[in-house]
């Protein structure tokens, strides 16, 4: 009789961890370089069904009594471009990543690009860490009157070269891990280096994220209608079990 319970659960299970996915998408759409997540579920092992009538038993087939979350992957597709006249926007045309150098010691990875300058004249994304050169160090910019070249390399005000921007490319079987806030764990394989073939930056501006609002609602409202429908499920089940206790039993 508890096999009803295990399906119900894995279903709310697998629709909550949908609502949470589908949620954090909908408050990134905002997000500069932020990658859409997708939650993908799969059958449980499949188990052996058969009947059993007038005492002889009978094979029915194979099913699966449960839903689980396989794993949760990323849309990494390229969304537009979009000039914003600020000049510490840095948006990268074509493939790889922004390295940063997180306050907690960690290196993360980001197509975010709105920077800004800390107290110390270094390059930075706000929040988050120091942005990283291609010599493995902060660019100090000195000031926000600062010139990002399309290959990456960064002018002071007074004209001089202080650095170029370093772009990471991970191998394209690489499993990323994202953050909530679009920022991606620095790979230990990736390719790091300056702007490649095909490859280049543009200051002044920023990439959007790739978030699909009207897709993401919709999506999200039939997550919550599936989850209503296992809660009611639920509900059902545990009042036949009730029954089957009570009333069945004392026959």
């Amino acid at each position: 009789m508890l096999t009803g319970f295990y399906t119900i659960a894995s279903g709310l299970m697998a629709q909550q961890k949908k609502l949470e996915t589908e949620g954090n998408n909908i408050v990134n759409a905002q997000t500069p370089g932020y990658r859409t997540q997708r939650v993908t579920a799969v059958p449980f092992d499949q188990e052996l069904y058969s009947r059993l009538e007038n005492g002889t038993s009978s094979e029915i087939g194979y099913a699966s009594p449960a839903t689980i979350v396989k794993n949760q992957t990323t849309r990494f597709n390229v969304d537009n471009i979009k000039q914003t006249d600020r000049n510490m926007d840095v948006a990268i045309d074509g493939n790889g990543y922004f390295t940063i150098a997180g306050s907690d010691g960690k290196k993360y990875i980001t197509r975010n690009g709105g920077f800004d300058v800390d107290s110390s004249g270094y390059l930075e994304l706000p929040d988050y860490g120091h942005v990283l050169g291609t010599d493995g160090q902060p660019i100090h910019v000195g000031d926000t009157n600062f010139t990002v070249l399309s290959g990456g390399t960064v002018l002071n005000s007074s004209g001089q070269q202080v650095g170029t921007i370093m772009l990471t490319t991970p191998a394209d079987d690489a499993e990323l891990t994202q953050y909530s806030n679009g920022m991606f764990a620095a790979p230990a394989n990736a390719q790091t280096g300056a702007a490649g073939a095909g490859v280049s930056l543009r200051q002044k501006s920023l990439e959007s994220s790739n978030v699909d609002l009207n897709r993401e609602v919709s999506m999200m409202m039939e997550a919550q209608t599936s989850l209503q429908s296992c809660s009611s499920a639920l509900q059902i089940y545990d009042a036949v079990n009730q029954k089957s206790a009570s009333q069945i039993a004392s026959l």
